[in-house]
């Protein structure tokens, strides 16, 4: 009887010793995960993924090369959600991402959102906001006039070789700076493609063709007699252009 009571004793020990050695991982409540939300920029020419190093060809027959796209995108809003407020696209930082944070996807099938900033914005000091904010002026960078009041919207240079020969002999400078609160645009997608990366983040791919930010559905940029603007009024014509053709090329 001893020696039975001893054994059962003995057995429990182990028991309860293996039990607090292997206590089961504690589980976590799925809704107290935070959902993140990845929104990218793909810029192409004609489906082909835009690079520096490579040259494109124009619907006159001119040779192109891009150095430098951005954009500011803000109120990235859908049925009076918001996932951002604002975000700076820059290419030769990051050629895709445009933002990345808390957000849930699934509450933006489709999307309404601004290219620029508005005019409350827009003339505020940027140096005052906080450093976490896209559109201060550490963030933002060259994306803010340095010279006068206001965000930079959109930024496309390059080069161009718009001789007979095209042969690369002839490649000067295109430069596209548009700004000022008149030519703050919106845009809007619907059935956006969202893509599980891992267990909580999903992403999207906005496009932007850049065959038709020069072949615009409704006007052409003529990059041999219309290759410069900085949103002056005396360049009104041509930035009014410059932008509508940007929007008219984004989709989805």
């Amino acid at each position: 009887m001893i020696k039975t009571t001893a054994t059962f004793i003995l057995t429990s020990l182990l028991f309860l010793s293996f039990g607090c050695n292997n206590k089961q991982p504690h589980e976590v409540d799925p809704e107290t995960i935070d959902l993140k939300s990845r929104v990218n920029i793909v810029p192409h020419y004609q489906g082909n993924d835009i690079s520096f190093n490579d040259s494109y060809t124009t619907q006159e027959g001119y040779t192109i090369r891009f150095s430098k796209i951005n954009m500011i995108m803000t109120n990235f809003k859908n049925d009076g959600k918001q996932l951002f407020e604002s975000a700076v696209y820059k290419f030769e930082k990051d050629n895709r991402l445009l933002w990345e944070g808390v957000g849930n996807y699934s509450d933006f099938d489709g999307v309404n959102a601004n290219i620029g900033v508005d005019s409350t914005q827009n003339h505020e000091d940027p140096s005052a906001r906080t450093s976490d904010d896209p559109l201060n002026i550490l963030n933002a960078g060259d994306m803010h006039w340095g010279w006068n009041t206001g965000y930079i919207f959109i930024m496309i240079e390059g080069q161009a070789d718009t001789s007979a020969l095209q042969d690369g002999s002839g490649m000067t400078n295109f430069s596209y700076h548009i700004g000022r609160d008149e030519y703050l645009r919106s845009f809007s997608l619907t059935d956006l493609n969202w893509s599980k990366v891992n267990s909580n983040l999903f992403e999207t791919n906005i496009r932007i063709d850049l065959y038709k930010f020069f072949d615009g559905e409704i006007r052409n940029i003529d990059i041999k007699t219309e290759r410069t603007s900085h949103s002056t009024p005396a360049q009104s014509a041509l930035s009014q252009k410059v932008i509508d053709n940007f929007v008219g090329a984004i989709s989805k």
